[in-house]
Order: structure tokens, then C-alpha cells, then sequence
């Protein structure tokens, strides 16, 4: 693009239209004097008069981006710190709050694996009414035409599982008869059995039976490294999104001063046009200074609205059932530790200090581990069920028979009617291909889970290393661009000086100024790009938490449904 199309365009963002042919030539004489101007030779009378005559400053509007920026600006204001956004997310961030439902989940799992082990109770009832008609025999020998039958059968018996994969059963079974035989007389006979059934081979072992339980209570730790982990990473997007907003409001400030100097350059340029030192395409120089700082403002309060809505969704921040609109005004600031040469050059020494303590602390690495005890406790069950099925069983069984009740009891006691019996028993699948299969898989888990633990390890190492370059870099940046700013500051205060002077334009003050903008809005850049590197170096460690003093506790579990509640007939909500 060529200098006549520049000060076109230019000319268009000011509202300056309709540039006839006769006007474009003026332009690019104009553009010649500017150059004449940059070079420092001095302008002619007809070049003054030509610049005045050609350009009307009056018809320069800058009220609309005004009133624009003024209205921007309005709104309700909340001042919060870094730990007021802190607590805020932990009590009210989504994330968390789905996270925290995984370890009441995994009590109910160990709940449920438990329940492999309780006794169940059960019991009938049973009555039968017979009637049978006699045979020849008995109606020739015995008078008797039909044979009648009353039973009534009763049962309750307790049975379940025991850790070392014995299964037992307690019954108690009770009949009373009233048949023809007995002329209708009641008569009562039943005992007490018990029944036992212990592995031999295949679900011997207290190991092999507790498998469940042990996978459900790692399952439990798993879940509540997940939430810490989750609290950990939610935290550290909080820090982040506090500090990028802290970064806009500064960068917001900047903006703001870099409006004012173009303001007051443009108060400096009006009062020379008005007794005459400078050409009118100064003042308009300046006011396309104007302008575009003000469209840069606008632009700056954009991205301030942008920040906040990001830290509002993290600290679910709402007004009601809507979004909040009111503005968030950070109150602290970046502190950026001292620059220190020799620390960084013994940062390899530091570095190996940070990935042993990341080693040893961080949830990843803690999960991984857990991981590979589920997968090992697996492929012994597998194991396990490998071997055939061979059962040693027996029973014993005592009782009696009278015509009161109570005289089964007491044959119970005396062992009326008695007996006992015992055996083995055992099975094995031709083949075994279920379970060959599923032990096989069982040793890859294991593998696969060993192999997690050691990417999950070179992943963390990879991470503190990263974190604590950004730190260190992002350190000498700070002060790096905090030089360039002050030598900007100087710049600016020697060239508007030399405007004064009128031996420089408004077009090099705006770029001055600008720079000066750049190497301020760099330096505001660098100190949250500290800020955030220190965070994931943090974060990467799993001193997180430690370095706020927040001590994180598992969110206690639910009471579960009571024995009681959960077989009455309503289900309970």
C-alpha cells in the first residue's frame, strides 16, 4: 500500500469521505511535505498555506469513539483477591462438584462387594391336603374306603459365605401330619441340619475370595486421588484465568495512558496550528492517533469482559439462574521474585530436587501405582480360577418325632434321630479356555499397567522441566522488558520534548508513543506469564496446594439406606 492510500485509509476511520480527484493530488502533496517535514527541512510559506488550505480539521469527529468508551466503562463493580476466587471455586465449581460423587460411588461399591459376605435369612411354609382312595386291600381288610392327608411343612434356615470360601447353611425344617394312618392324631417330626462346603483348589483362599473387597477400596483411593488431582488442576485454571484477567485490566491501564498521551499530543498540536508553528496535517496526524487508541481501548475492554466471563464460568459466579454481570476488580498483583544469574545456573541441580519430590507426591503417579495392585490382585483371582473345582462336603443332621411339638425340640437336644454324612466332589471344563483366557488377559493388565506407571513418570519429569524453563524464562523476560520500557518512558518524555521544540513531528511522537505501548504492554505480558509459569511449575510438582496452605480433605460419603428401609416393600427414594 502506498502513502496515498495509508492517509486514505486514515482519512476514512476519521469520517473524512467523498475524496475527489483534485483532493487526492492535494493528498499526495501532502504527502510530500510530510516526508519534507521527516527529513527536518523546513516547510515554505506556500507549503504552510497549502497544508491549511487543503485539510479541514473541523471536520474531524472523535465524540462518537468517545462517548463509545465512556459507556464501556459502566457497570457493578466487585473486588475480589486471588484466594476470594480460590474459595469461591471450591465450593461452588462445577467440575468439583461432579468430581466429589466419585468416591461416595466407591463406598457403595465396597458396600456391594461386602455383600458377597452377608447371611441370608430365609424360610417357607407349606401346607398340603391329600385325598386318596384306598385299594382293594385296604377297603377289604381295613374297612378303609379313602386315605386323607394333612401336612403342614415349615422351614427357616440361615445361610452364606465365609472369607475362606467356605458355604454353610442352618435349617430348621418342621412337618406335622394328620393322615388316616394315625386316626387324624397330630404328629410332629423335623431337626436341625447343618451343611458345610469347603474348597479345595479353585476359591480356597481368603486371597481369591477377597478380591472384590481389595479392588473396591483401591478403586475408593483411586477415586480420591482423582478428586485431589481435579482440585489441583481446577485450582491452577482459577490461579491462571485471575492472572490473565489481572494481564487484561493491566493492559486495559495501558491503554488508557496511551489514549491520554495521544490526547494531550493532540492538545500540544491544536495550540501550535492555532499561532501558526505547524501545518494542519499535524493536528490530523494526531487525531488519527486518537482514534486508533481509542478503538485499541475498546479493543482492551473486550478482552477485560472476556477474562471475566472465563473466571466467572471456573468460580460458577452467577446472579440468580443467570450469568453474572458485574465486574471483577482483582486486587493483587504479579510479584515477580528477584532476578538472580546464579540461580539459574544451578537450575539443573534444582531441577532434579523438584522431579523427586513431583515423584513421590503427585496423584498421577500415585494413581498409576494403584493401578498396578488392582491389575496384580486380578491376576491372582485369575489364577486362582485356573485350578479345578474340588469340594470336600458334609452335613449333620439331628431331630426327633412326637405328637407335641415340643418333642422335636427335645429330640434335637437328645439326638433322637440323627445322622451325618460327608464327601468330595469336583469338576474341571475340558479345555479350561474361559479361564485360560481371562488369566491371560489378567498378565497383560499387569503389563500394560507397569508400562503407565513409567510414561506417567517421563510425562511428570517432562513437565517440571518445561515449567521450570518457563519460570526462569519468563523471569529474565520480566526483566528484560522492564528495561525496554523504561528507555521507552525516556524516549517519549525527549521526543515530546523536541516536538516542543518543533524539530520533530506528531507522527514520530504517535510512534514513539506507540513503542512505549508495545514495551508496556510486553512487560505486563511477561510478569502474568510469570505468575502462570510459577503456577504449573507448582502444579507439575504437587506442592500446589501446599504452596496456598490449603489442606484438602475426601468429602465424606452419604449414609447409606438402613437394613430396615431397604426391605420394606415401598422402595426408598
Amino acid at each position: 500500500m502506498n502513502g496515498t492510500a495509508r492517509l486514505l485509509v486514515v482519512l476514512g476511520l476519521l469520517g473524512v469521505t467523498a475524496v475527489s480527484g483534485a483532493q487526492e493530488a492535494g493528498v499526495e502533496q501532502m504527502l510530500e511535505v510530510s516526508a519534507q517535514e521527516m527529513t527536518g527541512d523546513p516547510l515554505t510559506d506556500d507549503q504552510v498555506q497549502m497544508l491549511n488550505g487543503e485539510i479541514n480539521v473541523g471536520r474531524i469527529d472523535l465524540e462518537r469513539l468517545r462517548q463509545i468508551v465512556a459507556e464501556a466503562s459502566r457497570g457493578e463493580k466487585m473486588r475480589m483477591s486471588l484466594m476470594d476466587c480460590i474459595q469461591l471455586a471450591l465450593a461452588g465449581n462445577p467440575d468439583l462438584q461432579v468430581a466429589a460423587i466419585e468416591p461416595e460411588k466407591s463406598v457403595a461399591d465396597i458396600l456391594s462387594a461386602k455383600g458377597e459376605f452377608d447371611p441370608t435369612l430365609s424360610g417357607s411354609f407349606n401346607y398340603v391336603r391329600a385325598s386318596q382312595e384306598a385299594s382293594a386291600e385296604y377297603r377289604t381288610f381295613g374297612g378303609i374306603n379313602s386315605i386323607d392327608t394333612y401336612n403342614t411343612r415349615w422351614q427357616i434356615g440361615v445361610g452364606g459365605k465365609l472369607h475362606w470360601g467356605t458355604a454353610y447353611e442352618v435349617s430348621l425344617d418342621i412337618d406335622k401330619t394328620e393322615s388316616t394312618y394315625n386316626s387324624f392324631i397330630e404328629e410332629y417330626s423335623g431337626g436341625l441340619t447343618l451343611t458345610l462346603s469347603q474348597p479345595l483348589l479353585r476359591g480356597r483362599s481368603a486371597k481369591a475370595n477377597l478380591a472384590n473387597i481389595r479392588i473396591a477400596k483401591l478403586s475408593r483411593q483411586v477415586s480420591d486421588l482423582t478428586v485431589l488431582q481435579t482440585v489441583m488442576t481446577t485450582i491452577s485454571e482459577v490461579i491462571k484465568a485471575y492472572w490473565d484477567l489481572v494481564g487484561a485490566r493491566e493492559n486495559l491501564r495501558v491503554r488508557e495512558e496511551s489514549l491520554a498521551n495521544a490526547e494531550r499530543l493532540l492538545e500540544i498540536t491544536q495550540k501550535q496550528l492555532a499561532i501558526g508553528t505547524v501545518a494542519a496535517i499535524e493536528v490530523l496526524q494526531s487525531k488519527a492517533g486518537v482514534a486508533v487508541r481509542q478503538s485499541d481501548l475498546i479493543s482492551a475492554r473486550s478482552s477485560v469482559s472476556d477474562a471475566e466471563d472465563l473466571l466467572k464460568q471456573l468460580l460458577n459466579l452467577r446472579d440468580g439462574d443467570i450469568f453474572s454481570a458485574r465486574q471483577i476488580l482483582p486486587t493483587d498483583r504479579p510479584k515477580v521474585a528477584e532476578f538472580d544469574l546464579e540461580a539459574i545456573r544451578l537450575s539443573d541441580e534444582e531441577l532434579k530436587d523438584r522431579i523427586d519430590m513431583a515423584l513421590e507426591t503427585r496423584p498421577e503417579m500415585l494413581i498409576a501405582k494403584l493401578e498396578i495392585d488392582t491389575s496384580q490382585i486380578e491376576r491372582d483371582r485369575a489364577a486362582n480360577d485356573l485350578l479345578p473345582k474340588l469340594d470336600v462336603t458334609g452335613s449333620l443332621y439331628q431331630g426327633g418325632r412326637e405328637h407335641y411339638l415340643s418333642g422335636v425340640f427335645d429330640g434335637i437336644r437328645e439326638r433322637t434321630d440323627n445322622s451325618y454324612s460327608y464327601g468330595v466332589q469336583g469338576s474341571v471344563p475340558i479345555g479350561n479356555r474361559a479361564a485360560r483366557g481371562q488369566y491371560q488377559r489378567a498378565k497383560l493388565n499387569v503389563r500394560q499397567s507397569e508400562r503407565k506407571l513409567e510414561r506417567t513418570k517421563q510425562e511428570i519429569m517432562l513437565k517440571v522441566r518445561l515449567a521450570l524453563r518457563g519460570v526462569y524464562t519468563s523471569q529474565i523476560l520480566v526483566e528484560s522488558n522492564g528495561q525496554a520500557r523504561a528507555l521507552q518512558e525516556a524516549n517519549v518524555t525527549a521526543e515530546e520534548k523536541r516536538l516542543r521544540l518543533g524539530v520533530t513531528t506528531s507522527y514520530r511522537v504517535l510512534q514513539v508513543q506507540e513503542d512505549l505501548t508495545s514495551a508496556q504492554t510486553q512487560e505486563v505480558s511477561a510478569r502474568v506469564a510469570y505468575e502462570k509459569a510459577l503456577v504449573e511449575l507448582r502444579l507439575a510438582e504437587g506442592a500446589l496446594l501446599d504452596s496456598l496452605g490449603i489442606e484438602y480433605v475426601a468429602p465424606e460419603p452419604e449414609p447409606t439406606v438402613r437394613f430396615f428401609r431397604s426391605v420394606y416393600p415401598r422402595s426408598p427414594k
